[in-house]
């Protein structure tokens, strides 16, 4: 008898604390013009732990289907399709996610929800857009998958966020059965990038609604070009914290005797940011003390190199040895092994320093210019490939074979030095100026968010992430990035002016540190002086004894 009590109690107090679900329901009238394919547009409030119903009245009779989309923003909702076919369609289709859209015929047409799990009121962008019999379906030759006709976009970002791949069932031409042997039309990918570090759920809805209807994608959107063997998905570089809308336009054509129609149909868009606003730290791409610390430093070391490069001219030699030899570790231990970025990073840098060494050495015992400056060279040739990698237009079908684009790449790094070399002295000004002025910039571009980094970034990810030949590249360019490349250029001239002015009316290099030469001859040493009308040679000077230091070789 007590047990039976006990359970009594258990049960009224689960019953308190459980949790009910509210619903309510929402009545929308698709009676509307039919303008754009858009049949109704609202932003709707939908409380924490309610499901809500959607009822659709008043249907147009021009329209035979309809795509009733749900975006909410950073928080999950799940979408429902309360009405079930027999032998048409699968069980009542279940979608969760922040982007979510549903198809439905409009005889009969589906009674939609939407549950929101969250402790927390959200703001939902509601919107439904019809199309008549001849209109393409949006995800209506899917062969795999719950839902049988989905029709959205879905994204999917790379384990590394290098990349995402976005991907849009293939369209079916009508609604007429036995249509998806057809290939009369095409599936077309946009994308529009949101301003960047810009997580307001107004600037959310506004990328969204912009890429709605199919006049305001082709006005505001990008295309994305096919580089993916698979027509129903593409791949883009990943820029983690800029958020970017993706849609995509199913297109055919149909004929009536000589007249050819086109006609369209909009998948439900999607957003990502590659990232998640709602875990801190998490868009930022330097997560480690051991990264932030180096990046921090290129600040200095870029303006040092910029304004001091070439007086400090040992210093020099070790700062580009270094870098290089980064850069090269990086990309090695990349392609061996797999490693975390801390230690990855640390490996780097110390295998870096001992590069540094070994070409500061290089000087310490020849000292002659065209060979010292010729890394500088080649490291200002690699900032030049990779520019040209930056800005390159994205689906150049030859450039996705490993073998051309390198080909091109080290072509056009040897041919930036082979051009800068002969002019030795004023091109490792050059070179200081304009990659330290980068330098400088890169730590300020991780702290405003912008895109300049990436310059590297996507030539590393190139060389060692697999299949980011497939990217296309195409990064957003936002007031920061302009700000950036003033700033850049800015640094860079005046760097350039400086050095120039400052070394004028003095030895364009110094000799070597250690003149392992009887006699101080040949190019970059110091001649003997003397005076005018003097015929007799002048006594041979010694040089075993000079010491030298960062300031005496361009000063003396």
């Amino acid at each position: 008898m007590m047990l039976h009590y006990i359970l009594i109690i258990l049960y009224i107090c689960a019953s308190i604390n459980g949790e009910e679900v509210q619903e309510s329901t929402f009545v929308i009238s698709l009676n509307d013009t039919y303008s754009n394919e858009e049949l109704y547009s609202s932003i709707i409030n939908i409380q924490s732990k309610s499901k809500t119903h959607f009822q659709f009245t008043n249907v147009n009779k021009n329209i035979s289907f309809i795509v009733f989309q749900m975006h909410s923003h950073l928080y999950n909702i799940t979408m429902r399709n309360e009405t079930c076919f027999n032998n048409k369609y699968r069980a009542c289709e279940t979608l969760t996610g922040t982007n979510v859209g549903l198809f439905s015929t409009t005889e009969p047409i589906s009674n939609m929800s939407v549950t929101n799990p969250n402790d927390l009121d959200l703001k939902v962008l509601i919107a439904v857009h019809g199309y008549i019999y001849d209109d393409p379906v949006p995800g209506g030759c899917n062969l795999d998958g719950p839902i049988e006709i989905p029709a959205f976009v879905s994204t999917a970002a790379s384990p590394h966020r290098d990349y995402i791949s976005v991907t849009a069932p293939a369209p079916s031409p009508s609604l007429a059965p036995n249509m998806c042997e057809q290939s009369l039309g095409s599936l077309i990918f946009y994308r529009l990038y949101l301003p960047e570090r810009d997580f307001s759920i107004d600037t959310y809805f506004a990328g969204i609604k912009t890429m709605m209807s199919y006049s305001s994608v082709l006005e505001h959107g990008e295309k994305i070009p096919q580089t993916h063997p698979a027509y129903v998905r593409r791949t883009v570089s990943a820029y983690p914290g800029t958020g970017a809308v993706f849609a995509a336009v199913a297109l055919f054509a149909t004929s009536n005797g000589s007249v050819t129609t086109p006609r369209w149909s909009i998948y439900v868009p999607t957003v990502t940011y590659v990232c998640s606003p709602l875990v801190e730290g998490d868009c930022m791409l330097l997560g480690d003390l051991l990264s932030q610390t180096l990046c921090a430093s290129l600040l200095f070391v870029g303006l040092f190199v910029c304004y001091f490069g070439h007086k400090f001219f040992k210093t020099e030699m070790f700062i580009f040895g270094m870098l290089s030899g980064v850069v090269v570790t990086y990309i090695l231990i990349s392609l061996m092994a797999e490693m975390d970025q801390t230690p990855l990073i640390g490996a780097s840098f110390l295998s870096g320093i001992l590069f540094g060494f070994i070409w500061l050495t290089f000087w310490w015992f020849y000292g002659i210019p065209v060979f010292s400056v010729l890394l500088v060279t080649l490291t200002f040739g690699f900032f030049a490939a990779c520019v040209l990698y930056h800005q390159i237009p994205g689906g150049l079908i030859m450039l996705l074979e490993d073998l051309n684009f390198w080909t091109l790449f080290i072509l056009v790094m040897l041919l930036t030095a082979v051009i800068l070399t002969p002019a030795t002295y004023p091109a490792n000004i050059l070179c200081c100026s304009v990659l330290g002025a980068y330098a400088a910039i890169y730590p300020i571009d991780y702290c405003l968010g912008s895109n300049l980094k990436y310059i590297i970034i996507n030539t590393v990810r190139r060389a060692t992430v697999e299949k980011f030949h497939y990217a296309v590249l195409s990064p957003p360019f936002e007031k920061n990035d302009a700000l950036l490349i003033l700033v850049w250029v800015m640094l860079a001239t005046t760097g350039f002016l400086f050095q120039h002015y400052h070394n004028r009316g003095k030895p364009p290099f110094p000799p070597p540190p250690r003149n392992i030469r009887e006699r101080p001859e040949g190019y970059g040493s110091i001649t003997p002086y003397t005076r005018l009308g003097d015929s007799s040679d002048p006594p041979f000077r010694s040089t075993v004894n000079l010491r030298s230091n960062e300031n005496t070789p361009l000063l003396a």
